[in-house]
């Protein structure tokens, strides 16, 4: 008997050992948790704080304190619409009164201010904070400083725009050169043509009758001299359609579908709504060398049977959709930075603040859509 109530005893304080141990285990591990959760919202490398819900700080790390610009002891007991405070602070929308209408997380962009004032562009995440038994005390909010970031988004965009403007001046002084060469071929080429055309006149009407052979060589001469002459005003037309100046957009447009006809043997219907389109020169250029560019890519890749083209004026917008009926574009070629006629298109449709969009059909084929701005209600 005594034997089992010693071995109980040791047993029990084997137990108790144990458990003491286990106990001791626990408390140091739930202080190293807390210590190293307290290292890590101490040491973040965004700012940390947390909020109670009647919008008091309750602690914050040093990167917050140094993004708002305020020591920590200053900090700690404001309202949190007082200490680096934004657009939603105080609001209906803020990320506690979110929070508290039972969201988990909330995440935004936003310009928090400084206490000097000065604005830190930030993202703002806020997650419940809460008690063991789930009851909510507040919020936990990170702040992401991005100001390098936006400055960097910034650069690029003002880059961008200095490149957008340098391609539209480049193609400007394209125009014009090609308007200069144009002039030149038709005035210098075509004068020379036409006086050698005269001489030639002059010549045959001189020489002996009965020399088939030397009439002949003239004859010849004579059609080589017309066939260049339409060369000129071929490479004159697709330098510089005469039409675009003289007669307007639809004029422009008809007369280059009815060449592609020609040249590739593919029907292109044209529809006008009002039959006639004139705008300014600028934006007739623009629009004409973006519908000379679809042709050449139908021609190129398309393999179609029709081509269908819809011009139409509404409500201070000039719209044209090209559709054809070949095997399509695919998404890689729209998106693709090596499609310099697809990209030289949009610069200019973005040149007049339009839109140009291209996309496959369903069945296939592809449709092209261009819509730009007139700059006049009702312009035709």
């Amino acid at each position: 008997m005594r034997l089992i109530v010693l071995s109980m005893f040791v047993a029990f304080g084997i137990y108790s050992h144990r458990m003491v141990a286990a106990r001791k285990r626990a408390e140091e591990a739930t202080t190293m948790a807390g210590v190293e959760l307290s290292q890590i919202f101490e040491t973040a490398a965004d700012g940390m704080r947390v909020v109670d819900k009647d919008f008091n700080v309750l602690r914050a790390n040093d990167t917050f304190s140094a993004l708002s610009g305020m020591p920590k002891e200053a900090i700690i007991g404001k309202k949190c619409y007082d200490v680096f405070s934004g657009h939603l602070c105080d609001t209906p929308g803020c990320p506690m009164n979110r929070v508290i209408n039972r969201e988990e997380r909330v995440e935004y962009d936003s310009e928090k201010f400084r206490a000097d004032g000065a604005a830190v562009p930030c993202i703002v995440t806020a997650t419940p904070f809460r008690r063991p038994d789930g009851e909510l005390i507040g919020i936990v909010e990170d702040f992401k400083d991005i100001s390098f970031r936006k400055e960097t988004e910034k650069a690029l965009m003002e880059s961008r725009e200095r490149l957008r403007e340098l391609a539209s001046h480049l193609q400007a002084v394209r125009e014009e050169e090609r308007s200069r060469i144009s002039r030149e071929i038709h005035d210098e080429l075509g004068q020379a043509l036409t006086a050698l055309k005269m001489d030639l006149h002059w010549l045959s009407r001189r020489l002996p009758r009965n020399d088939t052979a030397l009439q002949a060589k003239a004859g010849d001469m004579s059609g080589l001299i017309d066939g260049t002459v339409r060369s000129v005003r071929r490479i004159c037309s697709e330098l510089r359609p005469g039409l675009l100046d003289d007669f307007g957009l639809s004029a422009a447009i008809e007369w280059q579908a009815g060449e592609f006809s020609k040249r590739t043997g593919i029907p292109c219907d044209i529809s006008s709504d009002p039959e006639d389109i004139v705008l300014d020169q600028d934006r007739s250029i623009a629009i004409f060398r973006i519908f000379q560019e679809t042709l050449t890519n139908i021609a190129r890749h398309a393999d179609a049977g029709l081509v269908q083209v819809t011009l139409r004026m509404a409500s201070g917008r000039f719209e044209m959709r090209v559709r054809d009926d070949g095997k399509g574009i695919l998404q890689p070629q729209v998106a693709s930075t090596k499609s310099f006629g697809l990209l030289g298109m949009r610069e200019r449709a973005h040149d007049f603040g339009g839109t140009f969009v291209v996309r496959a059909g369903r069945k296939g084929g592809t449709t092209v859509e261009l819509t730009i701005p007139t700059g006049e209600e009702g312009a035709q």
